[in-house]
C-alpha cells in the first residue's frame, strides 16, 4: 500500500511539474490517465471478486511456493471479506430483531 501511495504521489508531482512549466494539457492528461487506470483496476477487482475458498487456495499455493508476503496479503484480504460479511449479517439480524419487537408491541 505504501508503494502504491508513493507511486501515485510521484505521478502527481510529475503532473505538477508539467503544470508549473506551462504544459497544462500534459498535466491534465497525466491526471486523467491516472484516474482512468484507477477506475479500470477497481472495476476489474469488482468483476473478479473471488470467493473466500478461491482466495484461501491462492494463499496456500503462494505459501507452498515460498511467497509468504503474497500469501499474507491474501490472508489479510480474506480477513477483510469475513469482517465485511460479519458486519452485514449483524445489520440484517439487528433489523430482524428490531422489526419483530416492533411487531409484537
Amino acid at each position: 500500500m505504501l508503494k502504491r501511495f508513493f507511486r501515485r504521489w510521484e505521478d502527481s508531482m510529475s503532473a505538477v511539474a508539467f503544470a508549473e512549466a506551462g504544459e497544462f494539457d500534459t498535466a491534465v492528461e497525466m491526471v486523467k490517465e491516472e484516474k482512468a487506470l484507477f477506475k479500470k483496476i477497481w472495476q476489474l477487482k469488482q468483476d473478479l471478486s473471488l470467493t473466500i475458498e478461491d482466495l484461501t487456495s491462492m494463499a496456500i499455493t503462494f505459501a507452498e511456493a515460498g511467497e509468504f508476503e503474497k500469501a499474507e496479503m491474501i490472508m489479510k484480504e480474506i480477513g477483510e471479506k469475513l469482517a465485511e460479511i460479519k458486519w452485514s449479517k449483524q445489520r440484517e439480524l439487528k433489523g430482524l430483531v428490531l422489526s419483530s419487537k416492533a411487531g409484537s408491541i
